[in-house]
């Protein structure tokens, strides 16, 4: 990677939107270390899993752990992954294809928690579009190249027998919203969305051909990531960066009134049918108690980038993984200590 890009990343990282969402929920969690710490992190899409982040934020529980922390929007997984490299983020949100990725490239990164290990993407289509052969010879619309829509769409579209880019073309559009302009312009007959953007495509008269979720497919969607030099340098602001976004998952779990208003915010809708399908899916489906790194999620991962990238076939997926954080937060009571703490309601 040339100097003159990263330079010029960045410059452009540090002219993205900041995701400084204002405390209007934060609850009594505790006095802040003092001075906190300063930290950057990076996400690299706008979900209702990535909002954990504005959870942690809005709540106070990133202060909680002596952190100040500022959150980074990126359009893709590849640019947050080469944010993350060159030293402008220090942890980043981003999925299992661009940690991968960028590790099979020789980088140091290492994924240090996963946040979600299953796809969350539904395949909306045209109502007049019954089968997936019907797509045959048109485009499908995804966020990106390398990331989790790319790796989804491969894989349904290899599941049918078919080839990627030759049966059926792959179209890198953009963020959810710009995916589902595309559909209602008419522009694309199919894209790939995920909640709440998949209610909003079904109300616009779409139908979901595909439901990734009810899929028995294990994908690490999301994982938190640094390099290995940060994880080394300073593993205690590793270590509190992921009591918060953990104790944040816990948080959303058993409060969801609370919740559903940060995600109102964080996602820019108010569509309640829609942030209920986006909670409910993540709270009690996608998001598991403890934070561990899916090795089968990352090893399904691999099988596919090996389609593109023939070193993928070589790589053990457990070379990209640092669990010691996670099972340091069992072992400490941590982890028992939130569940006492945050109790899930009954439905």
């Amino acid at each position: 990677m040339s100097g003159g890009f990263l330079k010029g990343l960045r410059r452009w990282a540090l002219c993205v939107l900041a995701l400084s969402i204002a405390p209007f929920l934060k609850v009594s969690l505790g006095s802040a270390q003092s001075p906190a710490k300063k930290l950057t992190s990076g996400i690299s899409t706008f979900t209702a899993s990535s909002a954990m982040m504005s959870v942690a934020q809005t709540t106070g529980l990133f202060e909680r752990y002596g952190l100040d922390v500022q959150v980074v929007y990126f359009g893709n997984g590849t640019v947050a992954a080469s944010a993350l490299l060159s030293g402008d983020v220090k942890i980043s949100l981003m999925s299992a294809n661009s940690t991968l990725a960028a590790a099979i490239g020789g980088a140091e990164v290492v994924q240090i928690g996963g946040l979600t290990n299953k796809l969350d993407y539904g395949l909306m289509v045209l109502p007049s579009v019954n089968r997936l052969h019907e797509l045959k010879g048109y485009s499908l619309g995804i966020a990106g190249f390398g990331g989790a829509s790319d790796f989804a769409a491969n894989y349904i579209i290899r599941k049918e027998g078919m080839v990627p880019g030759k049966d059926i073309i792959l179209l890198a559009v953009g963020g959810q919203q710009e995916r589902l302009t595309a559909l209602v312009s008419g522009k694309l007959k199919a894209v790939l969305l995920q909640p709440p953007f998949t209610r909003r495509a079904e109300k616009a008269g779409f139908r979901r051909l595909v439901n990734f979720s009810s899929l028995d497919l294990e994908f690490q969607t999301l994982g938190y990531a640094t390099t290995r030099s940060h994880l080394k340098a300073d593993r205690d602001a590793c270590l509190n960066f992921l009591k918060a976004v953990t104790e944040a998952t816990y948080f959303f779990k058993s409060h969801k009134n609370e919740s559903m208003k940060i995600l109102a915010a964080f996602l820019k809708t108010e569509d309640q049918d829609a942030l209920e399908e986006a909670y409910y899916l993540n709270a009690r489906q996608l998001i598991p108690d403890v934070p561990y790194s899916s090795v089968k999620g990352l090893h399904n991962t691999l099988e596919l980038m090996a389609y593109r990238n023939p070193k993928a076939k070589n790589k053990d997926p457990r070379e990209v993984i640092d669990d010691s954080l996670v099972s340091a937060l069992e072992e400490s009571g941590f982890i028992a200590y939130l569940r006492k703490t945050y109790p899930i309601p009954a439905e």
